[in-house]
């Protein structure tokens, strides 16, 4: 876990402000609440997360070591397009692994050749958002449930260690969120 810690500490280093600091969590319930707790400019990732959120009050199934859980959190919006705009900043900073295979279910799902590759949830409370991402990273095999629905970059032949994923796709999240979009 060593390992983990030092590469999500240079990775905000990298990004900067808004983020300023950032815990790795062996297990934990849920990113979000982790972040929340923490405050403004935290980025939390999980090795693994048991109780994901999704959209609608649904669940988000983390298989262990194949998946990718992270929340940010940043200043609260009043811009609902940023939550698309964050999805496709998902498939922009993908894009280049798997090129044109990835697209945004709205409202921030991304799919990938028409199956989930990964979700975004975003909460805003008391001038917060905490924006809670969790991607299909190395999983091979799925519960029965999912096995029609989901996919994994392992299973489109990418082979990337999970930090390397989101080493791409922070900066691009927290770019997303702070830039211009429009009304």
């Amino acid at each position: 876990m060593n390992d983990w810690g030092d590469r999500v500490e240079q990775l905000v280093q990298q990004v900067g402000p808004p983020l300023t600091s950032a815990r790795v969590l062996a297990s934990c319930d849920s990113t979000q609440d982790h972040a929340r707790a923490l405050g403004l400019g935290m980025l939390v990732v999980a090795q693994r997360q048991v109780a994901g959120r999704g959209q609608r009050g649904n669940q988000w199934a983390d298989t262990g070591d194949g998946g990718l859980a992270f929340s940010l959190c940043l200043a609260a919006t009043s811009q609902p397009a940023r939550s698309v705009a964050v999805a496709q900043a998902i498939v922009d900073a993908l894009e280049p692994l798997v090129p044109g295979r990835l697209q945004v279910k709205h409202p921030n799902d991304v799919l990938l050749d028409g199956r989930k590759l990964a979700g975004v949830l975003i909460e805003q409370a008391d001038g917060l958002a905490v924006i809670g991402v969790g991607i299909n990273v190395g999983q091979v095999a799925w519960p029965a449930q999912l096995k029609e629905i989901a996919v994994s970059l392992a299973q489109a032949g990418i082979l990337a260690h999970r930090l390397d994923i989101l080493a791409v796709l922070v900066p691009e999240i927290v770019a997303a969120w702070m830039g211009p979009t429009e009304a």
